[in-house]
């Protein structure tokens, strides 16, 4: 029996994620983590999403790997790490009680223990799956189901209740987290609302190489990973992330749209910060300051809630396409040239978006025929990356966003605060 049990011990070595368990010539190329934050509403899409991962990765290699940290709105589980492979799912480690797992300390320990497990000899990607609201910050809790104060990323409620209510990770704190990991992701790709802001991207430029993401709020069901995985695989970075945004943006909505995605290219954020530094003294002198009335946007903020009742203010457009936002107040000033040199910046940056004139969204009111009332989308005036402006009505606001915006690193980088905000 002896022989049979060392021939068991090697194939356990084998297939092992462990660098300590593995010749070096087996470490993978490329692990990509999905940090699945489902203890909230969305859990009723998480096995979903994980059957499709586990169908998409039949197309990997042994060189790649795809690893999972699960944490459902499910009292009988704990949250877990799981490897899906060729075979299905092999889990590698299962935590023995519950936690936030919006909270810092814990994503760390959750995305450290990911590395250690499955390390790669190339590059790493992260998947951020679940809630979010771009950069904004709000840290009071209510206790509605819906219309909770947002919070950046992942909500966990902390009871295994598909609410909505519970604990976010802000970005500045995520930044710190993926600061402490010692790699640099090769992407994050964001499979969650309102993540491609100028202001989140410009706070994680030293963590990731590329960041994948909408501006815009996106459907309950998500990516098609079946498609996505392999994609995420790809050595070629250009046809890695064109092939993420043109599979996500592909995809059909509820509401009959498309989902508007880019890719920023982060090495280009602090060449496109100091172009917009030069040019926002212009823009801020040739747009309202207490409201836009026009503009191309992407979110609105909960203003009113009685509990199952969402009620939507349109003086709390927070996102609005960075692009337009910088073609209206240079046009207006007639600085059509200063708008091509700040494009140049911005392209730079932006290495590739697709663009969408609808989408499904619960805060933007529709037309019978599927465009928005208070914008158009248009090639020209689309950017495909969200930007926030003061202006006078936030100073009122519930959300307190010209005061948070203070919390961001872009805030200080475009001078803001020599505007008079």
């Amino acid at each position: 029996m002896r022989p049979i049990l060392i021939i068991l011990a090697s194939l356990v070595i084998w297939t092992s994620c462990s660098k300590d368990d593995s010749p070096e010539d087996n470490i993978p190329n490329r692990t990509v983590i999905v940090y699945m934050a489902a203890e909230n509403n969305l859990s009723l899409y998480a096995q979903s999403d994980i059957n499709e991962m586990i169908k998409g990765a039949k197309q990997l290699n042994s060189r790649d790997n795809l690893i999972l940290f699960v944490d459902k709105a499910d009292a009988a589980e704990k949250p877990y790490i799981v490897k899906i492979t060729q075979e299905g799912e092999q889990r590698l480690y299962e935590y023995e009680r519950d936690f936030l797992c919006s909270d810092p300390d814990n994503m760390e320990e959750v995305l450290k223990r990911c590395i250690q497990l499955c390390p790669a000899s190339e590059s790493y990607g992260l998947v951020l799956w679940g809630h979010a609201s771009g950069w904004i910050i709000q840290d009071s809790v209510q206790n509605s189901i819906y219309g909770m104060p947002r919070r950046a990323y992942g909500v966990d409620n902390g009871q295994n209740q598909t609410v909505v209510n519970g604990k976010w990770i802000n970005i500045p704190s995520m930044r710190k987290v993926f600061s402490s990991l010692g790699i640099k992701w090769k992407f994050i790709f964001s499979d969650c609302c309102n993540m491609q802001s100028i202001e989140t991207a410009y706070e994680l430029r030293n963590n990731a190489d590329y960041l994948i993401a909408s501006p815009a709020e996106i459907s309950g069901n998500g990516a098609d990973y079946e498609k996505i995985v392999p994609a995420m695989y790809l050595r070629n970075d250009v046809q890695m992330y064109k092939s993420v945004c043109d599979l996500y943006n592909s995809q059909v909505d509820p509401k009959g749209g498309h989902l508007p995605i880019s890719t920023i290219m982060t090495s280009q954020l602090e060449a496109l910060a100091q172009a917009t530094r030069n040019i926002l003294p212009t823009v801020t002198a040739n747009v309202p300051k207490d409201d836009f009335g026009q503009g191309h946007i992407y979110y609105f903020g909960v203003v009113e809630n009685d509990g199952w009742t969402v009620k939507y203010l349109k003086n709390e457009k927070a996102f609005y396409d960075m692009n337009d936002i910088i073609l209206w107040g240079l046009t207006n000033a007639n600085m059509t040239e200063a708008y091509g040199t700040w494009r140049a910046a911005f392209d730079q940056a932006v290495v590739y978006s697709k663009m969408s004139t609808f989408w499904h969204a619960q805060y933007l009111e529709q037309k019978s025929d599927k465009t928005y009332k208070d914008f158009t989308v248009t090639s020209e005036n689309y950017g495909g990356v969200s930007m926030f402006f003061p202006l006078t009505k936030y100073d009122n606001s519930s959300f307190k966003h010209n005061e948070n915006i203070k919390k961001m690193s872009w805030y200080y980088a475009v001078g803001w605060s020599e505007l008079g905000w």
